[in-house]
């Protein structure tokens, strides 16, 4: 990981979810049923304190000053590095200072613009971030170069007599790997300079998501007319009501089916943007640049994507389960998050929802769950919706900071899933950051999910223990089933969509919205087969999806290799004791001191063969099994 990189990984270590539908629409004493409340009018006690950061924007905007005086002190070690180790542990212990008021910066800033998106002067000082992290790449354009031209007997002479530098060893490594994909500094110095407007079709496509798209109003249940939002979307899909699902579906997709062309064009210039990036550093395609920069064989995406497509049966045997349980002749898209049983939890309050994920993460002990404690004492979570409000659940953090979290908290199973998921990325976080020092002090976005995934895992593994009923057994199978689906299932299959929308680009082909809408009807008929009949707007679900639109893209595939490491761990965990969760938490506190697959072979899971992928296959088919007999038992 270069030292520009690593104040990127703080920058692009936000870990939004895939879609977490809700069951029932809960919302807090303080908010009313119609509609969604202002940031103002929640409880200080549901909201994180930013404070820690930034006590104010005086605060923040003297921290931006600061930063124009630090970056000459990063120019100031160019064409110095191969002096001498004392020279080399100086430049990088000052990177270290810029990167983290740079980061503290960005971070800040992100978190301030997400909390309302409709404030537009917190969205300037997040754009007026991304151009100081721009200004920083530029300022240390040389030194991966300088490194790079280091002869490696000399530069391990360095490592060898300085004390200090000893403990960058493995970052060197890294770095080193990179030697073949590094250009001169010149080219660097472009290619840090193109960055920020290279990586602004995100930003379009969040200014368009979050704070120009509107949704309409729909009936509920009751027949009370509703606003339809993101957030309220996941519950509606849930309802019992066939006509709420639909018109809550259509509604949804239909604003962005509005926008087909314009999305369409914005994506496919980050594809080109991307192709651009890894052609420029000598990549072959951008799946070549994703992996290797990330220390991942090649291998373990293409093994994920051959084993899920020959997989998806018990997948389609699981919607078919779904089918039968409505009633209803074809399954349709708006149908596939319909409950299958009578719901046996919903209108948890938070508070609730925080006992039974600290109850269910007993297994990792005491000190895990004192962090889990500490975090609400010490106000990182924000835990319900407001207006304007980012979307989804994410956690996100600096090294020097607490690591926040932000959910939409509504009161459904999912929603205390979620709560258990978020926090085993904070924990993470904390646990890494409280081990490691600074260079060390972030992980591998392959890495990132296992913990919170983990975390999911051991819950719905206590929760099924202990249902009462085969009527509670099912409900809790059916929510984690569509939690694996989600996260397992689909993700695969946004990964098998981008790697053929950049193959598209790669071959000088055009990305229309008609080609990107044919590439995802192909993918999702692969997948669902005919278990699902598909309304023709469902292919341009890929419009809607935020993952697509990082700047690290090739990323959602590791949700889904993610998922595999977790169910392994969490069954190690439960069944071993006390040696898996040993092994577990050092990974945990390990950041990124190796490599991610070696990480998890400390573990205990080996991802190089398909093998895991196909043992995970095995486990929802093992699910899908008891649910069918959980469903029989309740026509008893």
């Amino acid at each position: 990981m270069s030292i520009i990189n690593s104040v990127m990984s703080i920058i692009n270590s936000v870990k939004l979810v895939a879609l977490r539908a809700a069951i029932i629409i809960v919302l807090p004493a303080f908010a009313h049923a119609d509609e969604v409340p202002e940031r103002a009018d929640i409880p200080s006690e549901y909201k994180w304190d930013l404070s820690d950061m930034y006590a104010d924007t005086a605060a923040w905007e003297s921290d931006k000053a600061l930063v124009a005086t630090l970056i000459p002190t990063i120019e100031a070690y160019k064409g110095r590095l191969s002096e001498g180790g004392d020279t080399l542990l100086a430049a990088l212990k000052q990177s270290e200072v810029v990167t983290t008021v740079v980061g503290n910066l960005y971070v800040y800033a992100g978190l301030k613009s997400f909390e309302d998106t409709r404030i537009s002067e917190n969205a300037a000082r997040f754009s007026e971030a991304q151009t100081l992290y721009s200004q920083y790449q530029q300022a240390a354009s040389f030194f991966s170069v300088e490194l790079l031209a280091i002869p490696e007997e000399q530069l391990e002479e360095m490592v060898a007599s300085t004390p200090g530098l000893e403990i960058y060893s493995h970052y060197l490594s890294e770095e080193l790997r990179m030697r073949p994909y590094t250009l001169s500094e010149g080219e660097e110095k472009l290619l840090a300079m193109a960055s920020d407007p290279l990586d602004k079709f995100g930003s379009v496509f969040s200014a368009i998501d979050n704070a120009d798209l509107t949704f309409g109003t729909i009936l509920d249940e009751e027949g009370n007319e509703i606003e339809l939002t993101k957030s309220r979307y996941g519950a509606l899909l849930h309802s019992q009501n066939r006509g709420v699902r639909e018109a809550a579906w259509k509604g949804l997709f239909s604003a962005y089916q509005g926008l087909n062309h314009t999305l369409a064009a914005n994506y496919e210039g980050h594809v080109k943007a991307k192709v651009f990036e890894s052609r420029a550093r000598g990549f072959e395609t951008r799946l070549d640049a994703a992996t290797y920069s990330n220390a991942i064989p090649k291998a373990v995406y293409l093994n994920l994507i051959e084993a899920v497509r020959n997989g998806t049966e018990p997948l389609q045997r699981f919607l078919e389960l779904r089918r039968k349980a409505l009633g209803v002749e074809q399954l349709e898209v708006w149908d596939m998050y319909a409950p299958m049983v009578e719901p046996t939890i919903d209108n948890v309050s938070f508070d609730e929802a925080k006992n039974i994920v600290a109850d269910a993460l007993t297994p990792l002990g005491q000190d895990y769950l004192d962090v889990y404690w500490k975090g609400f004492d010490e106000g990182w979570v924000d835990a319900f919706n407001n207006r304007g409000k980012r979307g989804g659940a994410y956690s996100w953090g600096t090294y020097t900071s607490k690591p926040y979290l932000s959910m939409n908290f509504e009161g459904t199973l999912s929603d205390v899933s979620t709560l258990a998921h978020e926090y085993g990325h904070s924990i993470h976080s904390y646990l890494t950051r409280n081990t490691q020092p600074y260079v060390y002090g972030s992980y591998r976005t392959f890495i990132a999910e296992i913990a919170s995934m983990t975390n999911e895992a051991i819950l719905m593994q206590k929760m099924l223990k202990e249902a009462k009923t085969p009527g509670e057994r099912a409900y809790l199978l059916s929510s984690y089933l569509d939690e694996f689906r989600g996260g397992f299932y689909r993700q695969a299959s946004f990964a098998d969509f981008e790697m053929q929308a950049h193959a598209k680009v790669e071959a000088g082909e055009a990305l229309t919205a008609d080609v990107l809408n044919s590439i995802y009807a192909d993918v999702f008929s692969a997948y669902y087969g005919d278990a699902v009949h598909t309304d023709k707007l469902n292919d341009i679900e890929w419009s809607r999806i935020p993952h697509f639109l990082r700047g690290d893209n090739f990323y959602v595939y590791q949700y889904s290799t993610s998922f595999v490491a977790a169910t392994a761990l969490a069954k190690q965990i439960l069944e071993e004791g006390e040696p898996a969760r040993e092994r577990f938490l050092t990974m945990l506190k390990s950041g990124s001191n190796d490599y991610p697959i070696e990480l998890l072979k400390k573990a205990g899971i080996d991802m190089t063969t398909a093998q895991p992928v196909v043992d995970t296959v095995a486990v929802f088919a093992d699910y899908v099994d008891q649910l069918e007999q959980a469903l029989r038992d309740m026509e008893r």
